[in-house]
């Protein structure tokens, strides 16, 4: 888990879940961003992908190449406005062809978002002139008008993630057509409708064996699928030194740090940019695969993650520290970080790392920026 931006990561617990099924079968956990209370862990079972039989947008520019396959070829002919992250209104229109049955149908959409940042919020806030509108969907109905059935359905959490929509219920007539508005600045890949199979599944949890924390520095950058894909990062091409300003206070000492990871309890790794931590698991508490099945892997992690935007709230320090009992944050004087004594001694025998801004100035007087 490496720390490659200008951000402060706070990782309070990690587990790694193996999930075994039949070798027809891949699986899908809904990758949107949510805010709380988040879903719980429902992993899709898809076999028979249905490709949309068309996928056009708003001025009926043919598209379904670009989404028929996962490649890193995205949908791109839109117009960026003066923001980052936010584009002309734009819609994609698919028709999901003669699907009668539409209990447990999903539809599937993998891309990427580059979002706005927190002075971008804050310059929307203050302004009436451009409004975010989230993705949502419409459909056909009875009249022959698109109508809107779904408000919000999400938007990518980040590079090359799925978004996953449930379309049972949703459809108003007999059309099989949804369209997608937004005006955000999204990145469709791969789009497919499926649903979710009734086929078995096992899930086997590790946790971590060990953990160690420890500086490492920053991957190469490129961009994936060319001039319209997300930044990328070369785990095996690393430079060293100072890159971003950092946000002050005290961080993790390096070394050992598996018992921060073992369970969500506002006891955490708290890593500057630069940072990486390694963890293992141990495969041999994981059982013999079953004849005709295969396995994949997914992260589950538990955290928070403040960025360094000069518009962020309190986005030059480590503190306040985040907790899961928290009403908002920042919060008021009326909440604070757990004070019991294990939760001292916590921040007593980790948070030792002090960092200040003296290693920044340093480098811009160089100039090596």
């Amino acid at each position: 888990m490496t720390e490659e931006l200008w951000e402060t990561i706070y990782a309070d617990e990690i587990k790694l879940i193996a999930v075994d099924h039949p070798e027809e079968t891949e699986i899908y956990v809904d990758e949107k961003f949510a805010a709380p209370p988040y879903p719980e862990l429902k992993v899709f079972k898809v076999g028979d992908h249905q490709l949309p039989v068309s996928a056009v947008d708003g001025q009926g520019n043919d598209l379904l190449e670009l989404i028929s396959k996962k490649d890193n070829v995205y949908i791109a002919n839109f117009q960026r406005e003066k923001f980052q992250g936010i584009t002309e209104m734009k819609d994609l229109v698919l028709d999901l062809g003669a699907i009668k049955d539409t209990d447990d149908l999903h539809l599937f959409l993998n891309g990427w978002i580059f979002p706005t940042d927190a002075s971008i919020n804050v310059a929307i806030a203050q302004s009436n002139a451009i409004k975010i509108k989230p993705p949502s969907l419409e459909v056909i109905n009875q009249q022959g008008a698109w109508e809107e059935v779904i408000p919000n359905i999400g938007f990518p959490s980040g590079k090359n993630k799925t978004v996953i929509v449930d379309l049972e219920g949703k459809f108003l007539s007999k059309e099989r057509k949804v369209r997608i508005r937004t005006n955000m600045e999204i990145y469709w890949d791969h789009i497919f409708s499926a649903k979710d199979e009734e086929s078995a599944l096992h899930l086997t949890t590790l946790m971590p064996e060990s953990a160690d924390h420890h500086y490492r520095g920053f991957s190469k950058k490129s961009r994936l699928g060319g001039r319209y894909g997300p930044h990328w990062f070369d785990y095996n091409q690393v430079s060293t030194g100072q890159k971003w300003r950092d946000l002050t206070g005290k961080y993790t000492r390096y070394g050992d740090v598996t018992e921060l990871l073992s369970e969500a309890d506002d006891m955490y790794i708290i890593a500057n940019a630069g940072d990486e931590t390694t963890v293992s698991f141990d495969a041999g508490n994981l059982p013999a695969l079953k004849n005709g099945w295969k396995r994949d892997f997914l992260i589950y992690s538990v955290g928070w993650v403040k960025d360094g935007d000069l518009n962020t709230a309190m986005g030059k320090t480590v503190e306040p520290l985040p907790f899961h009992g928290m009403s908002q944050y920042p919060y008021g004087k009326s909440e604070q970080y757990p004070t019991d004594k294990k939760h001292r001694a916590y921040q007593q025998k980790f948070n030792t790392r002090a960092v200040n801004t003296q290693a920044h100035r340093e480098f811009v007087k160089r100039g090596d920026h």
